[in-house]
């Protein structure tokens, strides 16, 4: 629902912000927010830890509980005094002048980067933290609900500052006003539901909240490094592209990431079952609930961007109601990207169920510096040097690094090991079709090369247990029945 929401309001919020902002203000947002994003992952990380602990000691010690919740509030405060200094440390040292056009103001932006991260540290961050304490005693659905209404005044926010014609610095006042009063509304909620946990800061002390900071260093690490792949390739096309191709970028991909949003709805529910599988020891139908995975995603994704090819760029111009201009390229190779993520992901999800931490956190590592050291090499290369460091890293983990762990995890033979490459061809495939269409736009050359892939369908098909189509196929047909069979005699 959080994902779904959360989609809808970018294909909403683009066309608005493009229709009222420029290229360049546009851009410098998506700058600014790629920063505190990534500075944030620090409080995140902590959170995370500070949720997990909670959750151990709550139905166990509910004293050490408090503890661990009101020192998590006092090494709030150290956590967002840290971050504010990173923000004064990017804007003297020039880091952040580096990562925006010269004629920018970095003063402003590291104005409006103080006044985001005052509001973490004054209660958005602790806020985050307390709705954490719903968890384990069933209410996690409140989390998604709170997690759902803070989009949708984010949404307002933008819209408003849009509209209005506010400056920067104005809009990040107008996000502290009203995201602070949002906190203060959740928090009154949170009281309300669990009042034995209340006054939250009383108990703890900062001792005891820096010796558990500094125990969330791992998980920090880990989030910083996945959302440095992710955002990172916006710091470098900011740097070496410009500003004001960031909206071109991020509108393409929001589009092309609803691909991702489709292989969700199987994913979620293969996660558990994977759980479950490897617990009983079935590795053979892990791998076939692999196949399966791929070979539906494969289908749907492969097919729809095929398909898409034919009307993609009139639904782009009319998206963006014509101040963007489509770029075929882009698109073709953010496409590839996808598909290639799409096939690491269910592997990475069955790591990270099974608590095999140490292969996702080599896996995010592996791949950042991958990602940034092709980029570099080929930045010279405009925005195709750098997509093709995100293809590579991406290509090298998900042919090489995830398969090999996969095959020792799951002790894969020898007969089994073409299901896992079979859907690798099948995308090599897509982007050889993907190339004709740019290069040559010849019909019936795409529709010949749309004949191989057929064939690795049928054959990625063949390598799926029937016993593993059926049990999944139901699990999906569940996701997907929204209304209830109906009852009665009816004949």
């Amino acid at each position: 629902m959080h994902i779904a929401v959360l989609s809808l309001f970018s294909l909403l919020l683009i066309p608005i912000l493009l229709t009222h902002w420029d290229l360049e203000l546009y851009g410098t947002w998506i700058t600014i927010i790629t920063i505190f994003n990534l500075i944030q992952v620090l409080e995140f990380g902590h959170a995370s830890y500070v949720g997990n602990q909670f959750n151990q000691l709550v139905h166990q010690d509910t004293a050490a509980a408090k503890m661990v919740l009101g020192s998590a509030w006092r090494a709030n405060v150290v956590m967002g005094i840290v971050q504010l200094t990173l923000v004064v440390l990017l804007y003297m040292s020039g880091v952040l002048a580096f990562f925006l056009d010269t004629h920018i103001n970095t003063a402003h932006v590291a104005i409006v980067l103080g006044i985001l991260f005052c509001y973490r540290m004054a209660i958005g961050s602790f806020r985050g933290i307390v709705v954490k304490t719903l968890n384990p005693f069933g209410l996690i659905y409140k989390s998604f609900q709170f997690a759902v209404i803070e989009k949708i005044v984010e949404f307002f926010i933008l819209v408003y500052a849009a509209v209005a014609n506010l400056s920067l610095i104005r809009l990040a006042m107008v996000w502290f006003l009203t995201k602070s009063c949002y906190s203060f509304l959740v928090l009154f909620q949170l009281k309300r539901l669990l009042p034995a946990y209340f006054p939250w800061w009383k108990s703890g002390s900062f001792q005891l909240g820096i010796i558990n900071m500094k125990r969330s260093i791992p998980f920090a690490v880990s989030n910083f490094l996945d959302r440095l792949g992710n955002d990172g390739v916006v710091l470098l096309l900011s740097a070496f592209v410009g500003t004001s191709f960031l909206p071109l970028f991020v509108a393409t991909r929001t589009l092309v990431n609803f691909g991702l949003k489709i292989s969700d709805l199987l994913r979620t529910p293969l996660a558990p079952e994977l759980i479950n599988l490897y617990a009983k020891n079935k590795l053979k139908k892990i791998t076939d609930v692999f196949k399966l995975y791929w070979f539906i995603t494969g289908v749907a994704l492969m097919g729809g961007f095929i398909l898409s090819l034919w009307f993609i760029e009139s639904l782009f111009e009319f998206w963006t109601r014509g101040n963007l201009s489509f770029n075929l390229a882009l698109f073709n190779l953010l496409v590839v990207i996808l598909l290639f993520q799409n096939y690491g992901r269910i592997i990475t999800a069955f790591f990270m169920g099974i608590n095999k931490t140490n292969v996702v956190l080599l896996t995010s590592v592996m791949r950042t510096i991958l990602f940034f050291t092709v980029a570099f090499l080929f930045k010279g290369y405009g925005w195709y040097g750098i997509v093709f460091g995100m293809l590579f890293s991406e290509l090298f983990v998900v042919s090489l690094w995830l398969p090999y762990h996969a095959y020792a995890t799951l002790s894969v033979e020898k007969e089994q090991k073409p299901g896992f490459i079979l859907p690798l061809f099948a995308i090599l495939s897509v982007a050889g079709v993907l190339y004709v269409h740019y290069a040559l736009p010849t019909f019936w050359a795409e529709m010949l090369l749309l004949i191989p892939i057929g064939a690795l369908f049928y054959l990625q098909y063949k390598h799926i247990a029937p016993k593993t189509r059926n049990m999944v196929l139901k699990d999906v047909a569940k996701l997907l029945t929204f209304t209830s069979k109906p009852k009665g005699n009816a004949q």
